[in-house]
């Protein structure tokens, strides 16, 4: 029955476990692909049907996102989708891949309910380009490739390629040192925002379709690129049958589709062909072109200019190689602290709470006392009872009996009561010692996740510290260690007293030669029970399973693209795999782990052969008596029992000290870029003036390929600077090295003369606002993702997060959810679209009211009726103060007021000045600017 004890925790967490997982395993999908079932058509010709469909989301039932929504998509024509953000573009989409069911309504493919198709097969007709691109940590060509219907190596080198350049990426994947077999990293953090865009078309072509859609595909492309991507695809649909479902806020992509469906309030309000659109007085759809129109006439009115004196040249060096840069600019390797696990820290941590470790001491120390003192008094009990009722059945005196009853009453009485005793001391000691785990738990996990949030960007995009691997450290590691001062170390506590007492009373009240005996035997008896408490706590520990963990945390954050791709059994199988890997470590502890405890249970009972041979050789030789016999035996044997369950301490000491040791490391880790140091300079006010002077940076996933190169720009104070440029080009990268997202490899960024390496990190931070290429929203309310990058101790008034909302165009949308400001976005905010995602993070940006506000293509996801507002919002705030402003775009219609415009090629300015004096130039920005013309 004493090993029961160590295994009934272990019981417990299984139980608990096993409720959430039975939970999921008990649950039964309405839209499930791995049945099988459904209807498989000999072929697919794409004729969709839409008929009075409605619909809302599960989360938000109140809100209707589609209102008797009816439309025909005709086999082989390119339908475009039209409206404003939030209208129910996406919606459709997410309906036809099955992702939801409607609440009314039907969807038709070629006459049959998509309910009633086989889901695998109507998923592996469609081939879908999101608005945020989803790629995998894996290679560039395994990414295209996934896009296969069979499986990734269904697909030749070949097709890969045809596709890349189809998707005009094959020149940019064929710059990069590895070419197609280029690690893209987590969620393909070492490409630009335009760079996975291409992949993902080139996914999606390579599938070869019946249905393409294009979910705002090529919103995050520069003109010329999505002007070359248009044409290709364009091609592609006249040579294929394909129908072709079009997403776009930018309507010059859209103009020469089949047929142009305009949506307002989750309705079809008017459909027709551009022609038949325009022609409709005050319709949507032509107050929507015109303003676009305007915007498109203006700039042709700039390009109208006159050539006047040229611009002052701007001298360029010849460009080093990579290899050259690393000769004379050698990166330094992240100096990573080798730190070995050290009680004195993990003491230090339990400092505050050394009360409960003296209480639980003493507690220990009583319920130590428990089984040599139970030992004393069952020994005493056998003695007398066999002592007193031999003297009964020889002299027949009652007397006898009367001292046998009275001496067993006696014992029963102090058994009794020190059991209550040890009652309230086990209660105690458990308090004490679990209460001390728990509060280290909490203060490990803290320092732990402290840790990670101070690492620089530079260490996140290393693909062993992906997302997955790094949150499963971070729930299990702690914990880990937390058992070395939990459960086991008040055991540990309370052996070590019960041994040294047990020894005590053998060596006084015992028989002393018996006593070293069985001391000679007692490092047996502590190693049998060692090996018998490790066979319990061997097995996979979490860093073998860290790997597989990533894998799953990948998969299941991008489940829409893992199951629009018809990837769910792939990614199974994989996961599988990297489970099956540890397998032969499993398999090999299994093994050892059924040695060790057979051979405990052998040292264990061989040790009390030899203990009870030896105790009657004594008595036959009149060396000791009977009652020392039971007293020696009774109290050794029955504390070498307990020693078993203390012996976990030590099984789970290794692990334990692997995890403290691992958070230790990264705590102490050298951070070249530490988001929670204090040092550096704040300066007492800011103007806003940037210099960047010779910047070389390459990222450190990719040291071999420079990014910037003798990268020099002066922007003044107040002054709004645009930067444009073929995607790749390094635009993104001015962002992250003013950020300080990464250093530069040399060279210098100076903010109102002051090198930024010099200012406070959070202090710099502070004096920007960013708006990003793919908002990101966190978890919680409209509200608090609105308060997100204020001081936790700010007070806003609600008035001005309104306010805010207004400026962004961001108030309407929200005050029409039930909750308005109080709705809950849900992860990653997919319970918004992707132009309310955006307009809530330039919102935020707005109520940050930064001195430098910097916007990575930040209207892109926007209509142009809502982009109109926005970038008048934006203009007002630039102008109500003297406020610096870096603007992104490929949108060259919305820069062209800005104060400088430079244009951004092979990591380097190629060209600087106005609108108007580029266009003069006749260079890279006026080539820009006529593919963007081309197009209108």
């Amino acid at each position: 029955m004493a090993q029961i004890s160590p295994n009934i925790s272990a019981v417990t967490q299984a139980k608990g476990a096993a409720v959430a997982i039975y939970e999921i395993l008990a649950t039964t999908s309405t839209i499930d692909a791995s049945k099988g079932d459904g209807l498989i058509p000999s072929r697919c010709d794409g004729d969709i049907r839409v008929e009075q469909v409605d619909f809302s989301y599960p989360s938000r039932p109140q809100v209707k996102i589609m209102r008797e929504y009816s439309v025909h998509i005709e086999s082989g024509q390119t339908v475009a989708f039209v409206g404003a953000s939030g209208g129910g573009k996406s919606t459709l989409v997410s309906l036809l891949e099955r992702f939801y069911r409607p609440n009314s309504g039907t969807l038709f493919l070629d006459g049959n309910d998509i309910q009633t198709l086989n889901l695998k097969w109507l998923r592996a007709q469609i081939g879908l380009v999101s608005q945020e691109p989803v790629l995998f940590a894996t290679t560039i060509f395994e990414n295209i490739a996934l896009g296969g219907k069979a499986s990734s190596q269904s697909c030749t080198h070949q097709q890969i390629e045809a596709a890349a350049k189809l998707a005009s990426a094959h020149d940019f994947i064929m710059s990069l040192p590895q070419q197609y077999e280029t690690l893209v990293g987590e969620k393909g953090v070492s490409l630009s925002g335009g760079q996975k865009q291409r992949i993902a078309i080139a996914r999606a072509i390579v599938r070869e379709p019946k249905i393409l859609i294009l979910d705002e595909a090529t919103s995050a492309l520069d003109n010329e690129s999505e002007r070359s991507v248009q044409a290709a695809l364009l091609n592609l649909v006249e040579q294929s049958t394909m129908t072709t479902i079009v997403i776009a806020h930018r309507l010059s992509t859209v103009r020469h589709a089949d047929k142009i469906v305009v949506l307002a309030d989750g309705s079809v309000v008017e459909e027709g062909s551009h022609d038949a659109l325009i022609s409709i007085p005050q319709g949507i759809y032509r107050r929507l072109y015109t303003t676009q129109e305007e915007s498109s006439s203006e700039s042709s009115k700039s390009e109208q200019i006159q050539p006047a004196s040229p611009l002052s040249s701007i001298h360029h060096d010849t460009e080093l190689s990579a290899s050259e840069h690393e000769q004379n600019h050698p990166i330094s390797q992240e100096n990573v602290a080798t730190s070995r696990f050290q009680w004195k820290k993990l003491a230090g941590l339990c400092r505050p709470d050394s009360k409960y470790f003296i209480v639980g001491l003493v507690s220990s120390a009583i319920c130590g006392f428990s089984f040599p003192g139970s030992s004393l008094l069952l020994s005493g009990v056998i003695t007398t009872m066999t002592e007193k009722y031999a003297a009964y059945l020889v002299s027949l005196n009652a007397d006898n009996l009367k001292q046998l009853y009275h001496a067993v009453r006696m014992y029963a009485a102090i058994y009794i009561g020190g059991s209550v005793v040890l009652m309230i001391a086990t209660a105690i000691q458990q308090f004490c010692f679990k209460f001390m785990a728990e509060k280290l738990t909490t203060r490990l996990r803290n320092m732990h996740f402290r840790a990670l949030c101070r690492q620089n960007i530079g260490f996140f995009d290393q693909t062993k510290h992906a997302a997955g691997a790094l949150s499963t450290q971070l729930a299990s590691d702690a914990t880990k260690v937390a058992l070395l001062f939990g459960d086991s170390q008040g055991r540990l506590v309370q052996a070590a007293f019960t041994c040294v007492l047990a020894l005590v009373i053998s060596f006084v009240l015992g028989s002393w030669l018996l006593s070293f005996v069985m001391l000679a035997i007692f490092p047996l008896l502590i190693a049998g029970q060692y090996f018998r408490m490790q066979h319990i706590s061997n097995g996979v520990q979490g860093d073998d399973m860290a790997e597989a963990g990533a894998y799953a945390a990948q998969a299941l954050s991008n489940i829409r693209t893992v199951v629009s791709l018809g990837l769910e059994i792939t990614t199974c199988q994989e996961y599988r795999r990297l489970l099956d890997l540890t397998e032969p470590t499993s398999s090999r502890q299994a093994h050892v782990n059924g040695l060790a405890l057979g051979f405990s249970s052998f040292i264990t009972f061989a040790a009390y052969s030899l203990v009870f041979w030896t105790g009657g050789q004594l008595i036959k030789h009149g060396h000791i008596n009977f009652e020392e016999l039971m007293r020696t035996l009774m109290c050794i044997m029955m504390s070498a029992q307990s020693i078993g369950p203390a012996m976990s301490y030590f099984a789970d000491m290794d692990s334990g000290k692997a995890a403290a040791a691992s958070i230790f490391q990264l705590v102490e880790r050298d951070v070249p870029i530490d988001s929670f140091s204090s040092e550096g300079l704040q300066l007492d006010q800011v103007q806003g003036r940037l210099e960047f002077k010779r910047v070389y940076f390459s990222y450190p996933t990719r040291p071999d390929r420079i990014i910037l190169s003798k990268y020099t720009l002066s922007i003044p104070a107040g002054q709004t600077v645009a930067f444009c440029g073929p995607s790749g080009g390094g635009k993104s990268t001015i962002i992250a090295l003013l950020e300080r997202f990464y250093d530069p490899l040399s060279g210098t960024i100076l903010l109102d003369g002051v090198d930024i390496k010099h200012l406070q990190l959070q202090w710099l931070r502070s004096q920007f606002g960013l708006v990003g290429q793919e908002p990101t929203l966190f978890v919680g309310t409209i509200t608090e993702n609105l308060l997100y990058g204020l001081p936790m101790d700010q007070k806003v008034d609600q008035t001005k997060v309104i306010e805010a909302a207004r400026m962004a165009n961001a108030h309407e949308f929200i005050m029409n959810f039930p909750d308005g400001y109080h709705t809950q976005v849900g992860m990653k905010g997919e319970q918004l679209s992707g132009g309310q995602k955006q307009r809530i993070a330039i919102a935020r940006a707005i109520l940050k009211d930064p001195k430098i506000l910097l916007l990575d293509e930040a209207t892109s996801a926007l209509d142009y009726e809502s982009e109109k507002i926005v970038q008048e919002a934006l203009d007002t705030i630039v102008t109500m103060r003297a406020r610096t402003t870096l603007i992104i775009a490929h949108r060259l219609s919305t820069i062209r007021k800005a104060d400088k415009i430079c244009v951004v090629s092979g990591g380097r300015i190629a060209e600087e000045g106005t609108h108007d004096e580029l266009l003069r130039r006749n260079g890279i920005y006026k080539r820009l600017i006529s593919s963007g013309q081309a197009d209108a």
